[in-house]
């Protein structure tokens, strides 16, 4: 059984089902939007329970994650429009990592620091360009799928795509050229 299935006979087993299955997900989706933990365990416990309290608007015609990260989503955009600015988390957490030596080899430590320098400038990135980046590379939504998602027409999404992709890579850059990656 499902979970919203499941909730709708039994809250308390139908929202623990819930955790259990889509809970780390929902968390590293909020992560990478709200670039804070904190912020994004706020963000997912009232995912959560906006979902018990509204399963049954929910339509088992769609997919219940792209319901559930909707819901995600939606709170996030409302926290960013009440802060109005988004300030990154310093990017020590880079060189502490590299000099921890928690990695058996120098390249896994900086393959893990490209990882790291790449989640810190999407976290940068203005909310809509978050978004789009988050969906398409690290939910790996369509096109189609994430216009319905950020109600937005395609159109958009793509000209979205576009300004962020080109933002990362000037971001970005200097970590490739250093690496001797050159340019594009």
């Amino acid at each position: 059984m499902e979970p919203w299935e499941q909730i709708r006979l039994n809250a308390e087993i139908g929202a623990r089902m819930l955790v259990a299955e889509y809970g780390d997900r929902l968390l590293g989706a909020a992560m990478l939007l709200c670039h804070d933990s904190n912020a994004a365990e706020d963000l997912v416990f009232r995912t959560f329970e906006r979902a018990i309290e509204k399963i049954r608007l929910y339509d088992s015609s769609f997919p219940f994650w792209n319901w559930l990260y909707a819901i995600l989503l939606n709170y996030f955009r409302m926290d960013m429009r009440k802060r109005k600015a988004f300030v990154p988390e310093s990017e020590s957490f880079v060189v502490d990592a590299l000099e921890a030596g928690s990695c058996d080899s120098f390249s896994m430590q900086l393959a893990e620091a490209d990882a790291a320098m790449i989640r810190a400038a999407v976290g940068r990135l203005p909310s809509p360009f978050r978004e789009t980046i988050v969906l398409r590379y690290f939910e790996d939504k369509t096109l189609s799928e994430m216009s319905e998602l950020m109600e937005t027409p395609v159109g958009t999404v793509k000209w979205r795509l576009h300004q962020a992709r080109n933002e990362l890579e000037r971001m970005l850059s200097s970590l490739f050229t250093d690496r001797g990656g050159g340019t594009k």
